[in-house]
């Protein structure tokens, strides 16, 4: 299997650096830029907003424009460092920001897709990342509830009807991971 490299995806390398200009002029000019699909960044009372496509916001705590560890100019603001648990100055760019972004907005279509589950009587017991487990009992209409969920959660999104959906799954006695 072959590794991906960034030139195998031009409009994701440009989406980085649109993401990161975007971000940094709201930093620098303490302003709202919007960007596509509802999208925008924002600076408000010292901090760097993301705002997503469902009306949430990401904070990026008292944001300010300095130099990364390579002396070049970056977005900085307070965090904990993942790896020290410590609290510091971190810094990003536009590809950890799209992660940001990415790993967000798929949190807010699971939200409204455990909503329709728990309207719908699909009786969620827990969810895991990008998983919704519902319990059920050992019958032969399992696989057509499955179906049905699978349906549910690929319906298209107030706030993002273009959105493409996808859901798949499968019915086991035990949890596990697929």
């Amino acid at each position: 299997q072959r590794q991906m490299c960034i030139r195998d995806s031009p409009a994701i390398v440009r989406l980085w650096g649109e993401v990161n200009a975007a971000a940094t002029k709201a930093v620098a000019k303490e302003t709202r830029v919007p960007m596509r699909f509802g999208i925008a960044f924002s600076f408000e009372g010292g901090h760097l907003y993301a705002c997503l496509p469902a009306g949430r916001k990401l904070c990026y705590l008292h944001a300010r424009i300095g130099k990364n560890r390579f002396g070049s100019p970056s977005l900085l603001y307070d965090g904990m460092d993942q790896t020290t648990k410590k609290w510091g100055e971190m810094e990003t760019y536009g590809g950890k920001l799209v992660e940001n972004l990415v790993q967000a907005i798929a949190r807010d279509c699971l939200a409204v897709a455990m909503v329709r589950l728990d309207e719908a009587g699909y009786p969620i017991v827990f969810h895991v990342h990008d998983e919704v487990i519902a319990e059920a009992p050992d019958t032969a209409e399992n696989e057509t509830r499955l179906k049905a969920m699978c349906s549910l959660m690929e319906e298209p999104i107030p706030w993002a009807p273009d959105l493409p959906l996808r859901a798949d799954g499968y019915v086991t006695k035990y949890y596990k991971k697929d």
